[in-house]
């Protein structure tokens, strides 16, 4: 069965038939759908889903960035010292953060920021697993070979295999952990924040496999959701991101199998962005470069930057309409944001 948390006249035609072709798996139990839905060509399986299975896994559908996901670190802006000076600090942030982890925050949509709302200034990573993730996924397409399908039988999750598994999810929440308190360190350093500021860490992963008692949810860019967890919605690189948690008295929450979008949704390819931003009028262009002059090359932006814009992403307002079960918490904007553009 697929439940929608989004309209579903609006999913593109080829996400459609994959999810067709996963609906009538006999080993898949439920579906839910959410509204950041799309095409993933890697797996047939779109992006933005969670499903349920009980005799069975499928341990290669989050890809190779298994317990990839979003950690904010949140400052009340009473430890606040002053705005940050993008013209004299951002170039020295962006050199600081690829000494921050040993494998940097990844390619695609991957990010680090600095964003606020009225109360409070948030430091935001998305990032994952990288080389242990690629390393576990290797392990687990030679589990398949063995057993000639790409779904395994459940006894193949032993407490070991679960333990390892685990491990992975750990070990990429670890690396969001010491890319915020290391940007929390730059931030003190350079006297944009009190050295003794209280802070508050939160921290989700939307690729992942959960084994539970009753069976295994899979989330294919879905985030887990755990009781009074906030978590981090990133909207675009010029919108901010929403932060929201769960209500757990909605009866919709079970039927999401625990679960919520990961974004807004790509309404446009990165190529299709690209060739978007090129047809653009130098009057939108220039309000792109006045509120994002840090990133300029010259007289434009890094293509890797340009796929992150708003016009790349879905209108963020039905997000909480479509998923009733989420509590907002806050909006916020964005002040800067890094990324690995070299894709």
């Amino acid at each position: 069965m697929i439940n929608y948390f989004t309209n579903s006249d609006l999913i593109e035609d080829n996400a459609v038939q994959a999810l067709a072709s996963y609906k009538n798996q006999q080993n898949i139990a439920d579906i839910a759908v959410f509204p950041d839905i799309h095409y993933c060509s890697e797996k047939a399986l779109p992006v933005g889903v969670a499903f349920k299975t009980t005799d069975v896994f499928y341990p290669l559908i989050t890809g190779k960035d298994m317990g990839c996901g979003v950690c904010y670190l949140k400052i009340d802006k009473k430890d606040y010292l002053k705005p940050f000076d993008k013209e004299k600090h951002y170039k020295a942030f962006q050199r600081e953060h690829l000494l921050m982890t040993d494998e940097g925050l990844g390619g695609g949509n991957h990010f680090l920021s600095i964003e606020e709302d009225s109360t409070h200034l948030y430091i935001i990573v998305h990032t994952g697993s990288r080389n242990l993730g690629i390393y576990q996924y290797q392990k687990n397409f030679a589990l398949t070979q063995h057993y000639q399908s790409e779904f395994l039988p459940i006894e193949v999750a032993t407490e070991e295999y679960i333990m390892d598994y685990n491990r992975i999810l750990h070990y990429a929440k670890e690396r969001r952990i010491q890319f915020v308190s290391k940007s929390f360190d730059f931030l003190v350093k350079n006297k944009y924040v009190k050295d003794k500021a209280n802070f508050e860490i939160a921290d989700s992963h939307h690729n992942l496999l959960e084994f539970t008692s009753s069976g295994v949810i899979h989330r294919k860019g879905s985030t887990q959701l755990v009781k009074d967890s906030p978590i981090v919605i990133p909207l675009s690189m010029t919108r901010g991101s929403l932060i929201v948690k769960a209500n757990i008295w909605n009866p919709s929450l079970e039927t999401a199998l625990y679960s919520c979008s990961h974004g807004a949704g790509r309404q446009l390819s990165r190529s299709d962005t690209s060739k978007h931003w090129y047809s653009l009028k130098e009057a939108v262009k220039n309000q792109f470069r006045k509120q994002f002059s840090e990133l300029l090359e010259g007289n434009d932006f890094p293509r890797g930057y340009i796929q992150e814009f708003d016009f790349a992403y879905k209108p963020s307002e039905n997000i909480l309409i479509e998923q009733p079960y989420l509590i907002k918490i806050t909006e916020t904007k964005p002040v800067c944001t890094i990324k690995f553009t070299e894709i």
